[in-house]
């Protein structure tokens, strides 16, 4: 579990702010971001409307410590990709607070070229950049019939169990399994049980939801190249992936604010990484029992979606 440092929660909004006020300021949809990160992630009252700028020189002043200011950047970096329409100053201010806060992000790239509406240097940048994908243990890297057939034999598993919670969310979306015809590869494997342990379904905000909780359980040093897939994906609609169809303002849709910061909440309680276990081995347990086991903490009760 991480410290949240509600303290410096006005501080870094303010940072948000700062970061966002370029070309008349920040946007609608940035504003409801940071408020939203201010009120469901720090705990704190506010409004960014109303909140003074902070320079980048005042907010490596306060935020010090090297993973606050690695997880502030790539808050900076999702608010760049929720400018629309795209702003090549935005771009420029975030990667002016980044040295000034002394963090060096690879996706910065990725975020400049979004930004310049670039969509061939974005997909590119970030395939450059991006982290390796992870193979759940003890399963073949090219997705095969036997793989497939393991997986659904999964539905043998007892009721509540993660096995049986895994096949449930196969067959609850009409998906075929990796090692099938249009089953995607084994890194889907690992991915779509983080998807079961968390809650979150495969639609675009919950996506992005996902990697956003991924990246905050890992105090920001992992999986953040997923989370900019997701929004290149789902935000900006530049970063293609076989059989999904780009979308663009995925965190404008009513209530996205709202899942996403509790998102980022969630995975700062997480004991760790959820996605890179061996999920196989545990296919019988309570999928319960292992939620509490990696202190996975309940989704918030809001009213889902719809969200396609």
């Amino acid at each position: 579990m991480r410290e949240l440092q509600s303290n410096l929660g006005i501080s870094i909004a303010r940072g948000l702010v700062g970061v966002a006020t370029v070309a008349g300021g920040p946007s609608e949809q940035q504003r409801r971001l940071i408020t939203t990160l201010l009120h469901s992630y720090y705990g704190k009252a506010g409004d960014a409307a109303r909140l003074e700028p902070m320079t980048p020189q005042e907010l490596a002043g306060v935020a010090t410590d090297e993973k606050t200011a690695q997880l502030l950047v790539q808050s900076m970096i999702l608010l760049e990709f929720c400018r629309h329409p795209a702003s090549p100053e935005m771009a420029d201010s975030v990667e002016r607070y980044a040295a000034a806060l002394g963090v060096t992000e690879p996706m910065l790239a990725v975020g400049r070229a979004a930004a310049q509406s670039a969509r061939d240097a974005v997909a590119a940048d970030w395939n450059r950049f991006r982290e390796a994908p992870r193979i759940e243990p003890g399963i073949p890297v090219e997705a095969d019939a036997a793989l497939a057939s393991r997986l659904r034999d999964l539905a043998q598993c007892p009721s509540g169990s993660l096995g049986r919670a895994f096949v449930d969310f196969y067959d609850r979306h009409g998906l075929s399994f990796p090692g099938e015809p249009d089953g995607g590869g084994s890194t889907l494997v690992s991915h779509d049980f983080a998807h079961v342990l968390v809650g979150y379904e495969p639609n675009a905000v919950e996506e992005i939801a996902l990697q956003a909780m991924l990246t905050s359980a890992t105090s920001g040093e992992r999986h953040f190249s997923g989370l900019v897939a997701s929004l290149g994906l789902y935000e900006v609609g530049m970063i293609p992936f076989p059989g999904i169809e780009p979308k663009t303002r995925a965190l404008d849709r009513p209530r996205a604010a709202e899942e996403l910061a509790h998102a980022v909440r969630r995975g700062a309680s997480c004991s760790g990484d959820f996605q890179d276990i061996n999920h196989l081995e545990l296919a019988d347990e309570s999928i319960q029992k292992v939620r509490e086991q990696l202190s996975i903490p309940p989704r918030m009760p809001l009213t889902p979606g719809p969200w396609v």
